[in-house]
């Protein structure tokens, strides 16, 4: 498909144009994944999906439910963005608690835990309910990478990237010794394979013990979402970030050993970083920061779903190249503490339905599914 050139200049190519692009240009390849990665397989994972599961299992309460009635939205996120400006000035004003069922503070965090126990609801139990045609696909996808960022919680994208036999993706953790124990350690080996990032956690990844630990399937014959629902359900939460806001996502994972690491090298990647499912929202302003503030990274590709004219996507243009010229003003500004090659930032669209991610019909010859739980 030939590029197509829009009236304001802005180019949208398909993917398999950008990926040559790239190649042609020379250097790494990575891959930071949104939501719309997942609801490409499951439409359960949309928010106005979640919204109404969580209103069905009762695990919102009537005055919550007002809250999003009030600001007409099923996004968790910008609910919770709205408590968290209300405890703000609830605090300014010296405001007293007047319900002790009506707390802005106390729904904050239960929305926080409200979100992750929906998502693990609707989540499939195991990776043959998502279907071996769609995990080959998507594993075809991501080993086009050399590093993937997820910021979604789901197992959908560790799943798909066990389907090729060897484990092509390092995720950090293992164990020092040979042990039968059911979790692995965050043990951070920095080694230069090929790597996959949780940058805001994920259901199978937790704190114990004061240690970031990973859900293991092989030593205990129990399924991963099974280990998961039922940690929740004694009110033992997975390690995500669900904050409603971008600082305090930062904040979050700044406190984490584990996500400040995955952290630390997204703000070194170089070469080219392709951004799929995602909406540049400003709710994770921090991820397109650290983008902006990477001077050493050239060139970021952009996924465009649906019409490339309506305001949604014109928004996304927008925050796009408001990346770039946040590098732009770091640039100028002279203050960007490395001592390598600083260069500008370059913006590229592709068109995200020809990425085909979860029905690619031409698979790599190794791509193989695993038929045991992972």
């Amino acid at each position: 498909m030939t590029p197509k050139e829009k009236t304001n200049g802005t180019k949208l190519a398909s993917f398999e144009e950008a990926i040559k692009q790239t190649t042609a240009l020379g250097g790494k390849k990575h891959l930071a994944l949104g939501n719309g990665f997942s609801i490409g397989t499951n439409p359960l994972f949309k928010y106005g999906t979640l919204f109404e599961q969580a209103k069905e299992t009762g695990l919102l309460p009537a005055h919550v439910l007002q809250l999003f009635e009030r600001y007409g939205t099923s996004n968790f996120e910008e609910v919770l963005r709205q408590l968290d400006e209300g405890v703000w000035l609830a605090d300014h004003y010296k405001l007293k608690r007047t319900s002790k069922k009506r707390d802005m503070r106390t729904d904050y965090d239960s929305l926080k835990k409200s979100l992750v126990e929906t998502i693990s609801k609707v989540h499939p139990a195991l990776p043959s309910d998502v279907g071996e045609d769609k995990l080959k696909a998507c594993a075809a996808f991501i080993n086009q990478f050399d590093s993937i960022y997820t910021l979604n919680y789901d197992l959908l994208l560790y799943w798909s990237s066990l389907t090729t036999g060897d484990f092509p993706f390092e995720d950090g953790f293992g164990r020092e010794v040979d042990t039968d124990d059911d979790y692995c350690v965050f043990l951070s080996t920095g080694s230069d394979e090929r790597h996959l990032y949780f940058l805001h956690g994920a259901l199978h990844l937790y704190v114990e013990g004061g240690e970031v630990r990973k859900r293991v399937w092989n030593t205990t014959g129990i399924r991963l979402m099974e280990q998961v629902r039922e940690a929740l359900d004694s009110k033992r939460y997975p390690l995500v970030v669900s904050e409603g806001n971008s600082p305090d996502k930062k904040r979050h994972i700044e406190a984490s050993s584990y996500l400040s690491y995955c952290w630390r090298k997204l703000e070194n990647i170089q070469g080219s970083l392709f951004i799929y499912g995602h909406s540049l929202s400003e709710q994770d302003q921090h991820v397109l920061d650290a983008i902006a503030l990477n001077t050493t990274l050239s060139n970021l590709f952009v996924g465009v779903h649906g019409d490339f004219e309506s305001a949604r996507n014109r928004k996304l243009i927008k925050r796009a190249y408001s990346i770039a010229d946040k590098r732009r003003s770091v640039l100028e500004s002279g203050r960007t503490g490395r001592r390598i090659k600083k260069q500008p930032l370059n913006i590229y669209f592709f068109d995200s339905k020809t990425v085909h991610l979860w029905e690619q019909s031409v698979l790599p010859a190794k791509c193989i599914i695993q038929t045991q739980e992972e």
